[in-house]
């Protein structure tokens, strides 16, 4: 009798944990995909494609049927967008979840956002066919590929009329996205300079211009460079080593001379998990140098202070510096 009300009791506490845990064992992914490919179908008569798709169960959603997926147009496949869907309710219901409800927004709102987005793509890269043979879109990536070498007045006032281009569309093309350009040449045909843009008053502006780590001879450059740094510091400042982060600025009235600004780290800053952690990215060393020559001028310690510094302060002393040098970067 004991085992039959401890076996009753057991299952009574198995259904409660069960029908507690329900909520959170959600459609399986077999499942989601099958409902994700029919309501394409039925939405779009297979036009639309998927991939990627993944469980996007966390502790923000909570939603164990919430899965995310890339949505793209089989024959334009630049004509895409990523998202989240509750697969089990797709066929009855498809607003976005992850949306707030006043916006009610749904699957075919970001796929008319997509078309709009390539379609304005496609008309700057029409507006420039004649001076730039080649211009790719990507997420964070514009590559401007003019397949001949480019005297710099010609690059500067392309490159202004082009930003200009973009923000006249900058709705449709979705400023959140910062964008760079990609500088492609004849010598550089994977990359020779990046311009980073930003978004100010609706409208993107350049930053300064930096040399792609794609440029041809980038490698040998970059060993050249390192090895006068660690012997210039070798004396003077031997606590010091360098490390991966570096800036290499291009003066735009050569595209040649640069400057090379590498951050050190100092060797006597140990964290070893007690107490407070220190920085120990204290300093900011400098090399010009000339990229077609491989000539070296001279360096020198910007500051053995820059953990001190805010982001704004370090790139101003920078931006002096370098200025000051007669390197034009913007």
């Amino acid at each position: 009798m004991k085992i039959t009300i401890i076996s009753i009791i057991c299952l009574l506490v198995l259904v409660l944990i069960l029908a507690g845990c329900s909520k959170y064992i959600g459609i399986p992914k077999k499942k989601a995909a099958r409902n994700l490919e029919e309501y394409l179908q039925n939405k779009y008569k297979g036009k639309l494609a998927y991939s990627d798709l993944s469980l996007f169960f966390n502790a923000a959603t909570m939603d164990p049927n919430m899965y995310g997926m890339l949505i793209y147009d089989k024959d334009i496949p630049e004509i895409e967008f990523y998202t989240h869907l509750n697969l089990k309710n797709i066929l009855e219901n498809d607003t976005l979840p992850m949306y707030p409800i006043a916006d009610a927004m749904t699957v075919d709102d970001l796929y008319k956002r997509a078309l709009t987005r390539y379609e304005t793509r496609q008309a700057v890269i029409a507006d420039f066919k004649e001076e730039i043979p080649e211009i790719m879109f990507s997420t964070e990536i514009i590559d401007l590929n003019f397949k001949r070498d480019i005297e710099p007045n010609e690059l500067e006032a392309i490159v202004a009329r082009f930003i200009d281009r973009l923000s006249q569309s900058i709705e449709e093309l979705e400023s959140a996205y910062q964008f760079s350009l990609r500088i492609r040449t004849t010598s550089h045909p994977e990359g020779f300079m990046i311009i980073p843009l930003e978004v100010e008053d609706s409208k993107w502006h350049a930053n300064p211009m930096l040399l792609s780590e794609k440029a041809v001879g980038f490698e040998s450059l970059k060993t050249m460079i390192l090895k006068n740094i660690q012997a210039k510091l070798e004396t003077p400042y031997p606590y010091y080593k360098t490390t991966e982060h570096s800036k290499i600025y291009i003066d735009k009235t050569t595209l040649s001379r640069g400057a090379w600004v590498q951050y050190l780290e100092d060797k006597r800053i140990v964290n070893n998990g007690k107490g407070k952690w220190i920085n120990p990215q204290t300093g900011l060393y400098v090399v010009y140098f000339d990229l077609d020559t491989k000539f070296i001028y001279r360096g020198e310690l910007l500051t053995d202070e820059n953990d001190t510094m805010s982001y704004r302060e370090e790139l101003r002393q920078i931006m002096d510096t370098v200025e000051a040098e007669g390197i034009r970067t913007k």
